[in-house]
């Protein structure tokens, strides 16, 4: 499995991605800063996975859902956040993301929602409360 991690806090998102390769062996894990650094990886990559952080430094992690989705159509996407805004996750939500992490839930939260966004599945952290008329 291929997993990425986009993420202005390059030292949160490593030892995620470090924590996450460690305890499924075989899973190839990149860490990126910057859209400009994973924009041209994309098509070359096709990760399995990517976890966006929902507030990069020069945007909004759901502004670059589509332009993922164009570029990498069978990248499942799953948000990642110390902010949890419901009418944000709601549109994100229409636009095909597969999950979302708070950054602090534990790692087994975070290795949970791999394996069932691996498996075709979705994952929404316990602490988010979205009702189904949200969606």
């Amino acid at each position: 499995m291929k997993i990425a991690f986009l993420d202005d806090h390059p030292q949160l998102a490593e030892a995620i991605a470090g924590a996450v390769a460690s305890a499924i062996p075989g899973t190839q894990v990149a860490c990126y800063s910057h859209w400009s650094e994973l924009e041209p990886t994309l098509v070359l990559e096709q990760y399995d996975l990517l976890f966006l952080d929902m507030r990069l430094e020069d945007c909004l992690g759901a502004e670059l859902i589509s332009p993922i989705q164009e570029l990498s159509p069978k990248t499942r996407i799953v948000l990642l956040s110390a902010f949890a805004q419901n009418d944000l996750l709601i549109k994100c939500l229409n636009l095909g993301i597969a999950g979302y992490i708070s950054k602090t839930s534990p790692i087994e939260t975070l290795l949970k929602a791999v394996t069932a966004v691996a498996e075709g599945g979705t994952f929404f952290d316990e602490n988010i409360n979205l009702d189904q008329e949200s969606r």
